[in-house]
């Protein structure tokens, strides 16, 4: 990469998540001390509360820290700060109102960047608008790099490597582990975005009309249908439907690494996992919360008095750090296929999957302490191992940038494990 003043730039580092990312990236650089960084934002005295924040909470001095004042809204302030560095971790969502104006900002300013986004409508606009340019510019744009969705996508991609022949099929259990203590709230920006998600979900049709003009190979044999509600024996959870972007950007992924890698696509299931009692309740919630997002008048409501519609679950002043401390993720991914692989990874099997095999991602607090770890860890893989993501640039979901990088080894090492069931 050409010389630049920062390695990497936190890009709304004032915000509830962005402080973890700020934190998080302290600490990497105290270890390795050659790195230069900067926190972005819109207000100075805020970034400023930020740093003070950051450093009382690792007990860090993050005397290298530099503060830029950057608005999203402003076409030249973001070029400018994308000019002066690698990579730019963007914590500023909604991603719908805000994401594609920081990644146009860094493919013409030969910036990488990475975000935290769990909006499938920004993440696939992304691709459809900027692949070619950020190619051209030696950039690479990886989306979804939090919770929202490295445990479910580089989980499959890590199931397929060790599954002893061709995945047929993958079902994924979003839950939390039995270790996992304690309970938090969600930050208010959360439910925004899935709110304006569910609200303009008939526009995804025209964008992946656009996005995906041929068809991946139809299988010959169709993953298991489940129900509203089911048991998983695997993750030893009652299972609701899970309407957030993993599906999305796993079958990105799983569609990439077909035409460019030649490898055989799975077809990919996502739930989520909880007690029968709370899986009940989710989904009579989930019903109401969509019909509410559909509604102008309705989701004003909604999105003015979230403590009230949300039974007090969504809060604007987000989780307190202490409830976060003892929450642990679980990500259970159970693969069915066949004991050998086919050579031709459009030709279909002809004889019944023969072989199940389950996966564990585990992890600490999804929302922010690991969603901090994930995408910090995703950018410092950009920054050291450039050569090995695909093409010399581009608009890709994790699964498909990092597949030859040693991203998840560096997750094993800051405690998200990759395990299998033997």
């Amino acid at each position: 990469m050409t010389e630049r003043k920062y390695d990497l730039v936190v890009l709304g580092a004032t915000g509830y998540t962005g402080q973890y990312v700020a934190e998080e990236v302290g600490r990497i650089v105290e270890k390795q001390p050659s790195l230069t960084y900067a926190f972005a934002g819109r207000n100075k005295e805020k970034l400023e509360r930020t740093l003070e924040t950051a450093r009382a909470n690792t007990g860090l001095d993050l005397a290298k820290a530099e503060l830029l004042v950057v608005d999203v809204n402003d076409e030249e302030s973001l070029k400018k700060m994308a000019a002066q560095t690698k990579i730019v971790i963007n914590c500023v969502g909604p991603y719908r109102y805000y994401g594609l104006k920081v990644v146009k900002a860094c493919v013409e300013e030969g910036a990488n960047h990475v975000d935290i986004s769990g909006e499938p409508q920004y993440l696939e606009q992304a691709q459809l608008e900027y692949s070619e340019a950020a190619r051209e510019a030696g950039v690479h744009v990886v989306g979804s790099c939090g919770f929202d969705s490295i445990p479910a996508d580089l989980g499959t991609t890590f199931l397929q490597e060790v599954f002893p022949g061709d995945v047929n099929s993958v079902k994924a259990v979003v839950t939390m582990d039995d270790d996992s203590e304690g309970k938090a709230s969600i930050n208010f920006t959360t439910m925004e975005c899935a709110v304006l998600g569910l609200a303009h979900s008939n526009e995804l049709k025209g964008v992946r009309k656009k996005l995906f003009t041929t068809p991946l190979p139809k299988p010959s044999f169709k993953a298991e249908p489940r129900g509203k509600l089911f048991h998983s024996d695997e993750a030893k959870r009652w299972c609701v439907p899970n309407m957030a972007a993993d599906h999305s950007v796993v079958m990105r992924t799983q569609r990439i690494l077909y035409e460019k890698e030649q490898m055989r696509p799975t077809q990919f299931q996502v739930y989520f996992g909880m007690t029968r009692f709370n899986a009940v309740l989710s989904i009579f919630f989930g019903i109401l919360f969509y019909i509410l997002t559909k509604i102008s008048f309705t989701r004003s409501l909604l999105l003015k008095y979230p403590e009230f519609f949300t039974g007090g679950v969504v809060t604007r002043q987000g989780p307190r750090r202490s409830d976060l401390t003892g929450l642990k993720f679980l990500v259970v991914l159970t693969g069915k296929g066949w004991d050998r692989k086919l050579e031709d990874p459009a030709q279909q099997h002809t004889e019944p999957p023969n072989v199940t095999k389950t996966v564990r991602v585990k992890g600490p607090d999804p929302g922010y302490f690991g969603t901090a770890i994930l995408v910090t860890q995703s950018a410092l893989t950009i920054l050291e191992e450039k050569d090995k993501l695909p093409q010399e640039g581009g608009v890709f979901p994790p699964g498909a940038a990092f597949l030859k990088t040693s991203l998840r080894q560096r997750l094993e090492k800051k405690g998200i494990q990759f395990t299998v069931d033997e």
